[in-house]
């Protein structure tokens, strides 16, 4: 057995403030708190020399600044280049230079994409170049960011300042509406951090979760051009969390003229009737009410523009020539910025490929393992053995995080085990202490931060690994480019010993594609996956019993590697009542949940969403018998070898 390293790492996390504070028991120092929230800025521009230097000295003056600022030059034909060339700048700016103009939509996609992909940011902060943040306008959104929720996962996707025109007025064209029924909880949430709920923003002092944005396809349509790309990517991100508006965030917008989209639009009323008929019959990103609702908004608003133009004919012209183009698709971004900039960001959304993993020369690897309050302690201490003692190669290191308070014996039997790997009993345990119990997504997501490895398998609580699995599992990750990697898995009765059946595990590649968007083909406690991969499709969201399955999902449209290999390598505790839980009008609205954010994420179509949910209901509302009779089936070995042959 491999030789442990002694030692064993708190890291308590102080959500409230966004530092972490890491304690080595063993010389009892504290390691510095690492760096607050990081925020990189960015800035559109298309021939505004004279209003960009108020936007760049507003993001350099402000009481918290951005670690980082992209600027996306949308091929300029005034002097912007020449005062870029010349900038001597106090924040540190990368500056993209584009051959073409690909609107404020093209821009910001190349601006995110950049800022996603080289600069590692935790919040994305985007503004056009008529922008000018005030002194507090980044510290209040982040401040009311960080005091929403304790743990990331649960807060805003989206943080909208408030927008004014030069002359101190609210802005019409970007002050948000309260989002429509939105609830006492949500709405009293808002409120605590002096904020209001919303359903969309736009791109004038846009504050964004990474993570989330990597979760939801990573980029802005660029073939939207101009108008609504905002519209739709902010409502993208907000549609599975939560977007608020901060008043005491406030930024100016010089626009040339005061008023809405209807205020003498010239041309770009065209890009406003294709882009949100796009939005309304080629996005997923509103519900069929809100269709309705924004629809007849927008119709609305339409009608106005027409009505108080004296150029109907050309303005006609306009509208017939948006509706006309909007029954086409738009292009993927890979087409629109096609020899302008090459994208990064993995998605088959936008037919960017996924690249090849980094190489990997060491075996070492972290395990990740949650524990909460209702964990049984006999299961957590039978997990811990099997993983960290009886392995024939054991982990690198534990990082064991507890979500929320544990009660009094499960925390006995964590300090117990905190104290082996202090004494070299056992490899080196990182704790991460939730202040609250935040759910299985979220801690997953802090404890993978934590994880010192590329490498990361993956266990629960209450189930044991066999002694060969990761001698199993590592290696072939290590000699592949495959980003995540699960087996096999015994299912046994609540102690741990007794067999009830083995889950066959899909090994052909193309069935695993195959079955992805049908069912979880992948069993998460068995699972080892690359760090690198995973995070940068925004790991675990929450979706009820699914976050894996949808984690899979989105690694899978980025275009990486997913395999099974065929031995059980875990015993899966069922226990009593276990497919009594999976009937039932409960069990059935968790489906609902799961299946429309795949339809949402892109991973199905309706149609596949209608075939999935035909099957579930089914199988939810037949006898237990059934029910247990048809799941042997579905994980039986001998089909899983039948298919694969096929």
């Amino acid at each position: 057995m491999r030789a442990v390293r002694r030692g064993v790492m708190v890291v308590c996390l102080d959500m409230t403030r966004g530092v972490s504070v890491m304690v080595d028991s063993m010389v009892n120092t504290v390691r510095a708190p690492r760096e607050d929230v990081r925020v990189v800025a960015v800035v559109v521009t298309y021939n505004r020399e004279h209003l960009l230097p108020g936007t760049l000295a507003g993001l350099a003056s402000g009481r918290r600044r951005p670690d980082a600022v992209v600027l996306v030059d949308n091929a300029s034909t005034d002097g912007t280049a020449a005062f870029l060339a010349s900038l001597d700048y106090e924040l540190p700016l990368d500056i993209v230079s584009l051959s073409v103009n690909t609107g404020g939509a093209g821009g910001f996609a190349v601006g995110i994409d950049r800022a996603l992909e080289r600069h590692q940011p935790d919040l994305v902060w985007v503004m056009d170049d008529d922008t000018e943040p005030g002194v507090d306008t980044l510290a209040e959104a982040v401040d009311a960011w960080l005091a929403y929720a304790p743990v990331r996962a649960q807060r805003p996707a989206v943080v909208a300042s408030a927008v004014q025109w030069s002359d101190g007025r609210d802005h019409p064209m970007n002050t948000m509406r309260t989002r429509f029924m939105a609830g006492q909880e949500r709405i009293e949430r808002a409120a605590a951090v002096g904020a209001r709920p919303i359903r969309s923003g736009s791109f004038v002092a846009l504050l964004m979760d990474a993570q989330v944005i990597r979760q939801n396809g990573g980029l802005p349509w660029a073939d939207f051009f101009i108008w609504n790309d905002d519209f739709e990517f902010s409502t993208r991100l907000i549609h599975h969390r939560e977007g608020i508006a901060v008043p005491s965030s406030v930024a100016a917008h010089h626009t040339k003229t005061f008023g809405t989209t209807d205020a003498k639009p010239g041309p770009r009323f065209y890009n406003d009737v294709r882009n949100k008929l796009w939005v309304f019959t080629r996005c997923r990103t509103l519900s069929p009410l809100e269709k309705v609702l924004y629809g007849g908004s927008s119709a609305r608003l339409w009608l106005s523009t027409l009505l108080k133009t004296d150029e109907k004919g050309v303005y006609v012209g306009y509208l017939a020539r948006g509706v006309r183009d909007a029954l086409s698709a738009p292009g993927t971004n890979e087409s629109v910025l096609e020899g302008v900039y090459p994208l990064s960001f993995p998605s088959k959304r936008y037919s960017v490929p996924a690249p090849s993993l980094d190489p990997v020369t060491s075996t070492d690897f972290s395990l990740l393992m949650s524990v909460y309050a209702k964990d049984t302690p006999e299961f957590v201490q039978r997990a811990l053995e099997s993983n960290l003692l009886e392995q024939s190669m054991p982990p690198s290191e534990l990082v064991l995080v507890c979500d929320g308070p544990l009660g009094a014996e499960l925390e006995e039997l964590v300090s117990s085990w905190q104290a082996k790997a202090a004494a070299g009993d056992c490899p080196p345990i990182v704790r991460v202490q939730l202040p609250v119990n935040a759910g299985l997504a979220a801690a997953l997501n802090e404890g993978l931060e934590a994880c010192s490895y590329e490498l990361v398998a993956r266990a629960d609580a209450d189930d044991i690994s066999e002694p060969n699995r990761f001698e199993q599992l590592i290696p072939v990750l290590v000699r592949s480019n495959v980003a995540l990697l699960g087996s096999a898995m015994t299912e046994t009765g609540a102690d741990g010993v007794s067999v009830e059946r083995v889950r066959a595990a899909i090994t052909d590649q193309a069935e695993l594609l195959r079955v992805l968007p049908k069912r979880n083909p992948f069993y998460h406690p068995s699972v080892a996956f690359r760090k690198s991969a995973i995070e940068r499709v925004g790991a675990y969201e929450f979706v009820p019993g699914a976050e894996d399955w949808w984690l899979w999902c989105r690694l899978a449209d980025a275009g990486y590697a997913l395999a099974n290999i065929e031995q059980p390598l875990v015993r899966y505790r069922v226990g009593a009542g276990a497919y009594t839980r999976r009937g039932g009008v409960d069990a059935w609205k968790q489906d609902w949940a799961i299946q429309r954010r795949l339809y949402t994420g892109h991973t199905i179509s309706k149609a596949r969403w209608v075939q999935n949910m035909a099957v579930r209901s089914v199988y939810r509302f037949v006898p237990e018998s059934a029910r247990r009779a048809a799941f042997g089936l579905l994980s039986s070995p001998m089909l899983s070898s039948a298919r694969k042959e096929s």
